[in-house]
């Protein structure tokens, strides 16, 4: 397997994994399924995203988003490898932040990815450095604010 997860941090209705890819353009694609909401940010690396939703190009600052039950495959055609802070939601947690998020209407992903904003930098450096310095504790509010951005 080309893909390796490492859980971070998990609370009631949501997760957040580092995941690292080292598949290449030799590697071929193979369909996965995502169980929950993911809003993966996209830290290192470039791969091609596939979902009922669409085709996407991830780089760095991108946002990744999938919904549940829905098949996908990532394809590295242009590079090798890459590395997410990949967060999960249940369906549950994911209603409760549409609900609170004003001009949210849709808890399905429309889109395969939100492509790397600025208004988002701040955010995901934050969550990075979290990661690297191992601070778990910072995960929840970073879980609850990367989805208010995804579903905004």
């Amino acid at each position: 397997m080309t893909t390796s997860a490492h859980r971070l941090a998990s609370g009631r209705g949501w997760q957040v994994s580092d995941v690292i890819c080292t598949a290449s353009a030799a590697d071929r694609p193979f369909e996965e399924e995502h169980r929950d909401f993911c809003v993966a940010a996209v830290t290192s690396g470039t791969f091609r995203y596939r979902a009922r939703q669409g085709t996407a190009m991830l780089a760095p600052g991108a946002l990744l988003l999938g919904n549940p039950g829905t098949c996908y495959e990532c394809g590295h055609e242009h590079g090798a490898g890459d590395r997410c802070l990949s967060f999960h939601f249940g369906p549950a947690y994911m209603e409760r932040i549409v609900a609170d998020v004003p001009g949210a209407k849709q808890l399905d992903f429309r889109m395969p990815r939100l492509p790397p904003l600025p208004a988002l930098v701040p955010l995901l450096a934050e969550a990075e450095a979290a990661r690297e310095m191992a601070d778990t504790g910072a995960f929840e509010e970073f879980a609850l604010r990367i989805a208010g951005a995804a579903v905004t």
